[in-house]
């Protein structure tokens, strides 16, 4: 058993949620930029410990692995400080904003014999392990290419994670990592 601190408490932070009461692992911590929605997180889900900041949840030496769930340029910061204080990472995808980003938080993972992982839900649908399986059994003959089309109808607003540069969203960061990652 492990003893889960959360980083966010968006909608997708609820479905971990649920996912580890679910499992009975329960979760030993949560964090959020807003006191009061940690609190509130802290009662729906019966989470041990609330934290007022990342650093301070970072110190607590029971947590053994964090779950990032905060907007994408979030995610290098505090999957580092995460790393940094020798806890293992599980991040929403988009795990980095870019390459290099990536590179570091691997190499630092590895140095400090640690596991970073990001939550990319389509490695898990049974249509993906399907199509897989049928691409590997090479009964389609030698496969060339393939294409993938994923799309996902939002209502405009700049505001949004999904639209909004500077949280880096869009295409390619958010529902992009699905046609990218088969």
């Amino acid at each position: 058993m492990y003893n889960w601190g959360i980083i966010g408490t968006g909608w997708i932070a609820h479905e971990m949620g649920e996912a580890l009461n679910r499992m009975n692992h329960g979760i030993y911590g949560v964090v959020s930029g807003r006191y009061e929605n940690a609190l509130s997180y802290q009662k729906e889900f019966d989470v041990k410990h609330i934290y007022h900041t990342i650093d301070e949840m970072l110190e607590d030496s029971n947590i053994d692995i964090v779950y990032i769930a905060t907007p994408h340029n979030l995610h290098y910061e505090e999957m580092m400080k995460a790393l940094d204080a020798g806890k293992h990472v599980f991040v929403e995808k988009s795990i980095t904003v870019n390459d290099q980003q990536l590179e570091e938080a691997v190499s630092l993972a590895q140095e400090k014999g640690l596991v970073i992982m990001d939550g990319v839900t389509l490695f898990h649908m049974p249509v993906f392990k399907k199509v897989k399986e049928i691409v590997e059994s090479g009964s389609l003959g030698p496969v060339k290419m393939i294409q993938v089309n994923f799309g996902s109808c939002k209502e405009y607003d700049i505001n949004n994670r999904f639209f909004s540069k500077e949280l880096a969203g869009g295409a390619l960061l958010d529902i992009g990592v699905y046609a990218v990652s088969f």
